[in-house]
């Protein structure tokens, strides 16, 4: 064999010897854990993202040429800083889900125009006519066993006010009286509405923007929170109560103006009739007057002025108005805690209000405990109504669990008291007219006036009560219901506490991301293209 051949095969031996001890090493050597090898990826790259972020301080924490207690200091400011975004971003968070919503002020100069005119509930203080409830007494039958007289009949009729909370007989008085309407087929209702004065009776003359109207053609019984009472410009119930005659002159929505002062509102004189007395709620003659929204049942939430007889009176009224914005209508109700009109159904009423929803919660709540609804509460005629006995009683003693503004109702774990419940739940108005007003009162006394004469042309001044109702301004003020904070001031606001405390942005958001994620990617390629060009 030639001496190059020679050389030659023992090169390829000792090539092939060699690879041989790189494949045994290699083959033979431990492999490290994979924890291991986490933590060291780890190490790096927290070491070269804190070399080149932009957040404040981090890159102090990885100077070599610092003391360790510099580097120490940095990581103890760096952490607290962190600390104290994440609490504030927390608290920011927490108090935009506990207040969604806020109400401000968006105009005082809004026409009144845009707001109908309230509705104006007028009620008797005295609740028995003593001519009506005379002409009953003399017509109904007695009992046998009894010798009562009309007034001592007159004075028991008095007992069914008593279903209002006030007032206080034995119970003989209650039997009796029950007795004698089962014996002539009546019921309190019917009773009340009979002996209740009518609205002819007590409005002697009505003014509408300046212009003389027939009082029946402004005016309607309803029953309220006080009795059978007259309401102007009421829509709170799907039907009416004009006579049939006239009902196509009632206009279909309420009615509004477009002036100011006393001339261009509503004047109403009233009859209180002293010697037609018999029961009242107070000590005084007059009447009870509430202004309310027209939409709205009239109850003690309406704003309630007394008008005693001979005097003059003028109610003027600042309406303001709330409205909510779209972006409030995509929460959820429990969220925004408002409704709005549509978006419950009512039982008696045309349309969802609070106020609405307050007084079916009231009637619900009676009839749950007592089984009946007596007359003062609002009733869509699915419900028993109460009787004098054994109603009365049980009326009177669940009083307190419907009275207020908070029911007690909620210590019943049963099926139908959670029903009940969910009924009363009654949340605010997103859409919501106020009606706060100012009265002053004088002693009518019409010797030396010459306003207005053909207003009370052939009337005989004795004992009324002359009231004008109007808005005093030609603007009002106008609420706004909107987000507490929308998604861009969330984001202001979150951006503005991550960049005081930590200097971050979008910019650092996307380094973080890159820095584990794509980096990591682009290192094994390059660690791959290495390893390709070191075996070539």
């Amino acid at each position: 064999m030639k001496k190059g051949d020679m050389l030659k095969a023992a090169s390829l031996k000792i090539l092939d010897d060699v690879r041989r001890e790189h494949a045994v090493k290699a083959f033979t050597k431990p492999k490290r854990p994979r924890k291991e090898i986490f933590k060291e990826w780890l190490k790096d790259k927290v070491y070269e993202f804190c070399s080149v972020t932009s957040l404040h301080g981090y890159v102090h924490t990885i100077q070599k040429d610092y003391h360790p207690f510099e580097r120490y200091l940095w990581i103890i400011l760096s952490f607290f800083a962190l600390i104290a975004a994440i609490v504030l971003l927390w608290i920011s968070w927490n108090w935009n889900a506990e207040t969604p919503t806020t109400t401000v002020i968006e105009s005082t100069n809004n026409p009144t125009y845009y707001l109908p005119f309230p509705a104006i509930t007028i009620c008797n203080m005295n609740k028995i006519s003593r001519l009506a409830a005379l002409d009953i007494a003399k017509s109904m039958k007695r009992l046998n066993s009894s010798n009562i007289t009309d007034e001592e009949m007159i004075n028991k009729f008095k007992l069914i006010l008593h279903f209002q909370g006030n007032g206080v007989a034995t119970e003989k008085d209650y039997q009796e009286l029950q007795d004698i309407l089962e014996l002539n087929n009546q019921n309190v209702n019917y009773l009340l509405e009979r002996v209740t004065p009518k609205c002819s009776e007590i409005l002697e003359r009505c003014m509408w923007k300046g212009s003389l109207w027939r009082c029946d053609s402004l005016f309607q019984p309803i029953n309220s929170s006080e009795g059978v009472c007259c309401s102007f410009n009421n829509y709170a119930f799907p039907t009416s109560n004009y006579d049939q005659k006239i009902m196509s002159s009632i206009p279909k929505e309420p009615r509004r103006v477009t002036a100011c002062g006393y001339q261009t509102g509503l004047s109403l004189l009233l009859k209180p009739n002293p010697d037609d007395y018999v029961g009242t709620e107070i000590a005084s003659t007059g009447f009870r007057l509430m202004v309310h929204n027209a939409y709205d049942n009239a109850d003690p939430n309406a704003v309630t002025k007394l008008l005693p007889s001979k005097s003059e009176a003028y109610l003027s009224i600042a309406p303001e108005s709330t409205y909510s914005t779209d972006d409030v209508f995509q929460l959820p109700p429990d969220s925004r805690n408002c409704l709005k009109s549509d978006e419950r159904n009512m039982d008696t009423f045309s349309q969802y209000s609070y106020v609405n929803c307050v007084a079916e919660c009231r009637s619900a709540i009676v009839n749950f405990y007592c089984g009946c609804v007596p007359y003062n509460l609002p009733n869509n005629g699915t419900m028993k109504k109460c009787k004098i006995v054994p109603d009365l009683k049980c009326v009177r003693a669940n009083f307190y669990r419907f009275a207020g503004s908070t029911f007690n109702i909620y210590n019943d774990s049963s099926e139908a008291a959670i029903k009940l419940q969910k009924k009363c739940k009654c949340l605010p108005d997103c859409l919501l007219n106020a009606y706060p007003s100012e009265v002053s009162t004088g002693s009518l006394f019409r010797q030396y006036s010459f306003n207005s004469l053909s207003f009370f042309k052939d009337i005989n001044l004795t004992d009324q009560t002359l009231i004008h109702i109007f808005f005093n301004d030609l603007i009002s003020t106008h609420y706004r219901k909107d987000m507490y904070q929308n998604w861009l001031g969330v984001l202001a606001a979150f951006g503005g506490l991550l960049g005081l405390f930590l200097g971050f942005s979008l910019v650092t958001g996307f380094e973080l991301i890159y820095f584990f994620s794509l980096r990591t990617m682009f290192d094994k390629l390059a660690e791959r293209t290495a390893q390709k060009d070191e075996h070539h």
